[in-house]
């Protein structure tokens, strides 16, 4: 039986580490059956190991502006090569994150081509997925937003993107069911994204249990990419600064540096929320029904998928005492940056002008620069 093993995500639950060390492992994977195969495509933003990128990629031209022709051939080509893969492995792991959010945009409809290009050829799709709670998923998504910048959700505050919700995907037990009318409820696998859940302590090893397979020494741990969130004031820096108009690439990249090096130095805000209490326990009512019956039709328990929180929670306000410490420290930090590289920049600038002097110097005396070179020999 020929067996696709289809990681979806969802963003934002350690999806790079799962794909980073099925990259490395490839080798050891194929001794035990399992294939990763790598396509020869690259796409722009894009890690290489994201090889089921080419399910809802997409095709721009030098404006940025959608080429659907080649776009739709591009992810045919590489269904067909995903093909004759299958003529040699019999089971295959594919993995991107961007299949949830992009799975059923008019653009891509990648459900609809699995159906059509493996499941009616008999090739079974199991589709792995990982859910965090819908409050902490959506501040680590708006999170990550802000922190890139270049992005119209980059400047979103916190009250619109709960508000919009742009393309987020949060109602898990629908979009579930969507799924399942093309590749089988029975072919879903339902992993929650809690470390303190994952079988054998790791992402890793939970993700090689939900595809029948054990953590050994055989598999090598790189290390971790970091991608550290950023502290609440850092982000609400960063979003402001995302709004300066004429930002260029060069300016964010700086930005960016700087708030993260700020957020890696400064102790944990996790004593705050973006939500009070009864704002977290309003947004999270709205999913409650929803991941029950994923708790019960998908995990088969009858406890809850994502128990209450706990405890106390103080919101997060803008006018902390902390922020304008934050925001003095961003300035500094951004300050010494500067003043470092241009330290830098005046270094190499005599190196040049050194270099250019020899220069002048051995066109001007010709001879006396010879005698020089031979005197050093000496």
């Amino acid at each position: 039986m020929k067996t696709l093993y289809l990681h979806i995500g969802t963003p934002k639950t350690a999806t790079t580490a799962i794909q980073l060390f099925c990259y490395e492992n490839r080798e050891v994977l194929e001794r035990h059956g399992y294939y990763y195969p790598m396509f020869e495509y690259e796409f722009p933003n894009v890690q290489k190991y994201r090889n089921g990128h080419f399910l809802v990629c997409r095709v721009l031209d030098e404006n940025r502006k959608r080429i659907p022709e080649q776009q739709e051939a591009l992810t045919r080509k590489v269904i067909g090569e995903l093909l004759d893969v299958f003529e040699q492995h019999d089971t295959v792991i594919l993995s991107d994150e961007g299949i949830w959010n992009r799975g059923f945009f008019e653009d891509t409809h990648c459900w609809s081509k699995i159906k059509e290009e493996l499941v009616q050829r008999d090739i079974v799709v199991k589709v792995i997925v990982y859910f965090r709670r819908q409050d902490d998923f959506l501040f680590s998504w708006w999170n990550q937003q802000v922190k890139e910048g270049m992005l119209g959700s980059s400047v979103m505050d916190w009250d619109e993107v709960t508000e919009k919700l742009p393309y987020i995907k949060l109602d898990y037990y629908g979009y579930l069911e969507q799924i399942a009318e093309y590749v089988g409820k029975e072919n879903i696998i339902v992993r929650i994204f809690d470390r303190q859940q994952f079988v054998g302590g790791s992402i890793q090893s939970d993700f090689l249990h939900a595809i029948g397979l054990s953590m050994t020494d055989e598999y090598n741990m790189a290390d971790a990419i970091q991608n550290l969130s950023l502290n609440k004031n850092d982000i609400e820096i960063k979003r402001v600064l995302n709004t300066i108009p004429g930002l260029e690439k060069s300016d964010n990249n700086l930005f960016r540096k700087v708030v993260s090096e700020m957020s890696g130095e400064t102790t944990d805000d996790k004593n705050v929320s973006m939500f009070s209490k009864e704002e977290d326990q309003m947004f999270m009512q709205q999913y409650e029904e929803g991941n029950n019956r994923i708790a019960k039709e998908y995990l088969h328990v009858d406890t809850p998928m994502f128990p209450p929180v706990e405890g106390s929670i103080e919101k997060w306000n803008v006018d902390n005492e902390q922020m304008i410490r934050d925001v003095i420290r961003f300035f500094g930090t951004t300050t010494i940056h500067l003043m470092r590289k241009n330290e830098e920049l005046n270094r190499e600038l005599q190196v040049q002008k050194q270099h250019i002097h020899n220069i002048r110097f051995k066109m001007q005396h010709p001879v006396k620069a010879m005698l020089n070179k031979i005197k050093r020999k000496e």
